[in-house]
Parts: C-alpha cells; sequence; structure tokens
C-alpha cells in the first residue's frame, strides 16, 4: 500500500537517503526543509508519516515536533537525531510529544526501512514507540501475561519440588543451589511480565534461600518456617494470577520489557502455529531468507515455505517468490538474511543481473546468494562467483540440502543485522528480552547452559552478549571469563542480566570482564538505548581499526587476519583457496590528469564494486595505494580468474568525471595464484601473485594473469 510521507531535513545528504529508501519500499515522499512550509503543506494535505531532522533552516527539530503535534494529534513522527540526548528528553518526546521512533545518525538503511515499515503497520500517533510504553496497546500485555501465566504452575512445583528436596537431604548441596536458581528466575521474569507482586514475593524467597545457603543453616527450624510461609505467599500470588491475572497485576511494571505478540503475527504468517504458543520467538526476530524460483523447480525438490529452527539455532522465516519485480519488491519491504535463486541454463542472465540488482540495494552489500542450476559447469561457476554467489548446485538436489545451504547462507552474512546471544536458563525471559530486540531488527539466539559456548560464539558470531550471572553447571563470572580468554572473542561486549542485584554482584561482573550490567526486571528502554549504544560503539570501533575509509575495504592488517585464518582452515580441510593483487592500470596518471579527487573516486568506485561482486565469504582488502588483494575461499584460480575478467570488464566500462568535468574510464591488472599449487604458505602466495601481476603490466595492463 502506498504511503505519503513528509521529509523535513536540511541536511541535503541526509534527506536524499531517507528518500531513497523509502521510495524503494514504494512510498512517495516529499521533501521540505523549512518548518514553515512543512506545516503550510500539512495543513492542505493528508500525509502517513512525518519525518523531522535535529536541525531546519528556521527551526530545530524538536520545536518543529512540539509545532506538528500541535496541528495533528494522530500523525505518526520520526525524529532523525545527530546525537545522544539526555534521558529526559527522550522522555518528553516519546510520552509527551508521543514520537513514535527516534533514530540517531548514520543511518542503518536496512534497520531504517524495516522500522518505518513497522510504523505502518502498527499504529499511529505513539501507539507504538520504541522509547516509552506509555500509550501502548493494553491488549499486548494481556497475551504476554496469559501466556506467562500458563506455564506458572508448572515453575512453581519445581521450585518446590527443589525445596522439599532440600530440606529432605540438607547435606545436598546442588539441590538448594537449585532452589535458589528457580526462585531468581521467577523473579525475573514475574516482574518483567507485569507480575511485580509476585516478583517481589520470589525475591523474598531468594533472599531467605541464599542466607540458607550463606549461614548454612542445615537443621535451623526458624529459618524454615520463614521459607515455608514465603512459599505459601508465593503460591497464593501465582494462584490469584490463574484465577483472575488482572487481580494482582502491577501496573508500574508496564514500563519493563513488552511483547509483540510474537505468537500471534507467527500464525498469521503460518497458520499451523498455535495461537497461545509461548515458545515461539517474536518473527522480527526470525532470519528471512527469500527463495527466487519457478514453482515447478521447488515442487519438484519438495521444499516449501515454512518457519524453522536452523542449526546455529536460528528461527528462519523462508518466503518464496517466483519473478524478479517480486523478489525486488520483498527486499525493499523487508529485510533480507539470504536469497537463494533458481537459474535457468540456457538463460542465466536474468538470474545473474537479479543477484547483483539485490546486492547494489542499499544495505544489501553483504547479502549471501546461492544459485539453483540445472548445470554446474565452470562457466556457470565463474558467472556465478562474479555475480556474487556463495553456492552454485544442481536444482535436482533434494530439499534437505537445499535446507543445508540456506544454513550455510546464512551463517556468511557478515555485516548484516547485529546479531545478540543470550545466556540464560530462564527462557520465558530471554523470549521476553527476544521480542523487545527483534523489534529493533536484530537476530537473537538463546542458549539455556554455557558448556558449550566459545564453540556457539564461532558458529553464531554474535555482536553482543546478554548474560546471566545465576545459572546451572557454569556461572556467569566463568562465562564472562572463559570468553575473555578466547583472543578471537575478547573484544565481544559482554552485558550481565540479572536479579542479583547487591554491591559485591556487580564488582563481580566488571572483574570477570563484562562491559555493562543491568538489573531484572529489565527497563525496555534502558536496555534498548544501552545495547544499541554499545552496538554502535563497537562497530565504529572496528571499523576505525579494520577498515579502509576510503574504499571500505579491510585494511591491510585486518586482511592479513582473516586471510590467516582462511588459510588455516584450509590447510586443516585440505581444500583450496587463491589469491589475488590487482592494481589500477596508471594511477598516477589519473592523478595528474584528472585531480586528485578524481583519483579518490576511481578508488572509492573500485572499492565499492568488489564489495559488491564476488561472494560474502571472499575476502577483500587495500593492499595500499591503488593496490587491493582479493583471496577467494575454496576455489580454484582458473574460476577466480573467470570471475574477476567479468569485474574488469564492469569496471571498464564505468565512465569517471575529471576535476573538471572531464570524462575518463580506468582499467586494472591482476595477478592470481591457488594454494597448494602455486605455494604451501601465505608469503609464498602473495610472491607467486606479487610476480603475476608484474607480468600482467608487461603485457599491456588490463588484464588477468593466472598461470
Amino acid at each position: 500500500m502506498l504511503r505519503e510521507v513528509i521529509l523535513i531535513e536540511s541536511d541535503q545528504n541526509v534527506a536524499e537517503l531517507l528518500k531513497t529508501l523509502i521510495n524503494a519500499r514504494g512510498h512517495q515522499v516529499t521533501t521540505i526543509d523549512s518548518g514553515k512550509q512543512a506545516l503550510n503543506l500539512i495543513q492542505t494535505h493528508h500525509y502517513d508519516l512525518a519525518i523531522v531532522g535535529d536541525e531546519l533552516s528556521d527551526i530545530d527539530g524538536i520545536g518543529m515536533i512540539i509545532k506538528l503535534r500541535q496541528e495533528s494529534s494522530q500523525l505518526p513522527i520520526v525524529f532523525v537525531s545527530k546525537q545522544w540526548r539526555d534521558g529526559l528528553v527522550y522522555k518528553q518526546l516519546t510520552r509527551d510529544l508521543r514520537v513514535d521512533l527516534i533514530v540517531h545518525r548514520p543511518i542503518k538503511a536496512a534497520l531504517f526501512g524495516a522500522q518505518i515499515e513497522d510504523i505502518f503497520v502498527h499504529g499511529k500517533g505513539g501507539a507504538k514507540t520504541h522509547f516509552d510504553m506509555t500509550g501502548a496497546d493494553d491488549s499486548v500485555y494481556k497475551t504476554l501475561q496469559a501466556n506467562y501465566i500458563k506455564v506458572l504452575p508448572d515453575r512453581l512445583m519445581r521450585l518446590q519440588n527443589a525445596i522439599d528436596l532440600t530440606k529432605q537431604f540438607p547435606q545436598d548441596h546442588a539441590t538448594l543451589l537449585e532452589a535458589i536458581r528457580l526462585a531468581h528466575n521467577l523473579k525475573g521474569t514475574a516482574a518483567s511480565c507485569g507480575f511485580g507482586i509476585l516478583g517481589e514475593s520470589a525475591g523474598w524467597l531468594e533472599k531467605a534461600l541464599d542466607a540458607l545457603k550463606n549461614q548454612q543453616l542445615k537443621l535451623n527450624e526458624t529459618a524454615w518456617e520463614e521459607i515455608g510461609l514465603i512459599v505459601k505467599l508465593v503460591q497464593a500470588n501465582v494462584e490469584s494470577l490463574t484465577q483472575d491475572p488482572t487481580a494482582r497485576v502491577d501496573k508500574r511494571a508496564f514500563a519493563t520489557i513488552d511483547s509483540t505478540g510474537a505468537a500471534a503475527s507467527l500464525a498469521a504468517a503460518d497458520n499451523t502455529a498455535p495461537q497461545d504458543n509461548f515458545d515461539v520467538f517474536d518473527a522480527s526476530a526470525s532470519v528471512r531468507v527469500l527463495v527466487v524460483a519457478q514453482k515447478e523447480a521447488l515442487a519438484a525438490s519438495g521444499f516449501r515455505p515454512r518457519f524453522a529452527n536452523n542449526q546455529a539455532g536460528l528461527n528462519v522465516q523462508v518466503l518464496v517468490c517466483h519473478d524478479r519485480d517480486e523478489a525486488l519488491e520483498k527486499a525493499n519491504k523487508l529485510t533480507l538474511d539470504a536469497v537463494l535463486i533458481d537459474i535457468q541454463v540456457d538463460a542465466p542472465g536474468p538470474s545473474l543481473n537479479l543477484a547483483r540488482d539485490l546486492r547494489n540495494l542499499p544495505g544489501y552489500d553483504s547479502l549471501p546468494v546461492a544459485f539453483l542450476s540445472t548445470s554446474t559447469q565452470e562457466k556457470y561457476v565463474e558467472d556465478s562467483t562474479h555475480a556474487g554467489a556463495s553456492l552454485l548446485f544442481e536444482s535436482s538436489e533434494k530439499a534437505d540440502l537445499i535446507e543445508d545451504a540456506i544454513d550455510y547462507l546464512i551463517n556468511a552474512r557478515q555485516g548484516g543485522r547485529p546479531r545478540i546471544l543470550i545466556v540464560d536458563d530462564d527462557q520465558d525471559f530471554v523470549k521476553i528480552v527476544a521480542s523487545a530486540l527483534g523489534q529493533e531488527g536484530m537476530l537473537v539466539k538463546s542458549l539455556d547452559d554455557a558448556t558449550n559456548i566459545v564453540q556457539s560464539m564461532q558458529n553464531f558470531r554474535p555482536d553482543l552478549v546478554l548474560l546471566d550471572v545465576l545459572m546451572p553447571i557454569v556461572s556467569g563470572f566463568d562465562v564472562c571469563r572463559m570468553i575473555r580468554s578466547q583472543p578471537a572473542l575478547a573484544d565481544i561486549p559482554i552485558f550481565f542480566l540479572t536479579a542479583q542485584t547487591g554491591l559485591e554482584t556487580r564488582l563481580a561482573a566488571f572483574e570477570a570482564g563484562a562491559d555493562d550490567y543491568l538489573p531484572k526486571p529489565v527497563a525496555r528502554v534502558e536496555l534498548l538505548t544501552r545495547v544499541k549504544l554499545r552496538l554502535e560503539r563497537s562497530r565504529m570501533l572496528k571499523e576505525r581499526a579494520d577498515k579502509d575509509v576510503l574504499t571500505g575495504l579491510l585494511s591491510r592488517r585486518a586482511f592479513m587476519q582473516e586471510l590467516t585464518e582462511l588459510a588455516e582452515e584450509s590447510k586443516r580441510n585440505g581444500l583450496i583457496y587463491s589469491i589475488s593483487l590487482l592494481d589500477i592500470d596508471h594511477f598516477k596518471s589519473v592523478n595528474d590528469t584528472y585531480g586528485h579527487f578524481a583519483g579518490d573516486r576511481v578508488l572509492a568506485t573500485f572499492g565499492q564494486l568488489l564489495r559488491k561482486r564476488f561472494r560474502v565469504e571472499d575476502v577483500r582488502g587495500r593492499w595500499g595505494g591503488e593496490e587491493f588483494v582479493v583471496a577467494f575461499r575454496h576455489i580454484s584460480r582458473h574460476t577466480a580468474a573467470g570471475a574477476m575478467q567479468r569485474a574488469l570488464e564492469e569496471f571498464c566500462a564505468i565512465e569517471f568525471a575529471g576535476d573538471h568535468d572531464e570524462k575518463f574510464h580506468a582499467s586494472f591488472s591482476a595477478g592470481l595464484v591457488s594454494y597448494p599449487e602455486d605455494g604451501e604458505t601465505i608469503e609464498d602466495l602473495l610472491k607467486g601473485a606479487d610476480n603475476r601481476l608484474y607480468q600482467a603490466k608487461k603485457q599491456g595492463r588490463n588484464r588477468i594473469v593466472f598461470k
């Protein structure tokens, strides 16, 4: 459905970006840099959304929002801020002015588009904000509460059994620890669901059990009498909730984590999903994979769209479409994490072009792609590698092999949506947090124990870890220290989420290596704000350290780190890989003839071409000056040469403008080698690639030398 958006922004670069993102989703945008002109338009024309920048030509952004609210109480508003402000400002914007969404520059293209669509779908005029729960739809909370109430009797029974065993066998320390853990979980999750009184009574029970542990009062009847009274209080609160859920709801707790009606949204997409299934994550937190294929090809393989968990434990939503236009429409409206395309051998062009078109969309230059083909001949492998396909396999393969390919594509994604790993044994609490993070476009995976934490992190590659302190088998502090001991994982931000709030616990968390600490029940606004800030800071630090500013490719140091990992993996598994050194031809002449700004444009364009071509798992870097380097994972130099020849032809066709608007073209030369045929070590391979690059220049440039 087409929506009309008024974009009020004085920064032309930001305005152009936002307009492009919204237009790409099929909506119409009117751009204005003056608050006065915008108000005049709103008085005479209906708009479905207003996007307001920080500073306009005649008024500041917040002042403009105040005037918009005076003009219309129902118009949805998005505020694009240049800086982070005091918490009171956000409270005023979301509660008093009912701003639907606050985003901060730099804009994340795919995430911003998904958030705009979310506003169009879920409500107007502050009905659904990302910073405050005031005015939220009460039915959402009733759904969350009703689902949690259904599992409360089982939670209470397990807690009661653990307490009874502790009293019966006081020498068994493990049963007491289990009782403390269950009371701890009940305290945090009940309060986060809005049942503050139950959470408070569970907190008293946890303290009493903890005192029993610390003082070792194994036979103290007074202590057990106190615990018995508190257990009866917890039971009474549970019974009152199961009989009349609204009677004991603490409305103040609605400022904490909310539910997004996950079960209902999933059921709408898949009529096999039960309406009250509390064990299903929010659809917004799932991985979305698009399969573009003819109906006959899918029917032959037995494959069908569905919701399922992949091998990494992520909730995967597989969508199907049958033509290019539909594929691009879905890519613009949704955030896709991988694409599988059926390619026709007799006419491969449309499918190859679709892959390139998808990778050219904002935020999709690292989108993993695979092709289904009736032939895996070398020519098609070269074409698909150039177009960015991670896999090319025969379309007659069985459905389970297609699903294995989807798992591979998901794991290959880098630089997509933020990945959050939650390590907490209380899965009810995990679902609440996952739902809130999923609303913000993040991918969430959970573990209920941390025995295989290192392997899980290596497979999932999270951008941030949320960790509970009190867990079975291994404590959260030990898990944090274990992560910090791994060089490849040492820089990943770690947050503790726990109902233990004492000073000693907080200090222990930071001493173990945590970056932040949040007490349960977790305030939604605080969780999202801290997570976003930490993710953005981590991203900026990593990009400053690892990325070349001009081209967006890896720096030489960061490239060598990834190349070393690729080389070790290949040697360990007996697999090949290829390395290419590339040099832009006559680059000094470009600078001298057309100007250094023109030279920078050539470098930036070449970097962009390398990012959008080849596969997401291939490693690209700027070697220095006008030299670049690409490592092709697990393909021969012959295949890589064919893909690079297509990239060379594409680069040669680009028309550049000099500093005085002169028109010119550029080319590059490259040398290619493969492991182990051309060398056993990285040093030998790089020397071989450099020698072949020299041969390419000697032979007249504008060519690939690979033998």
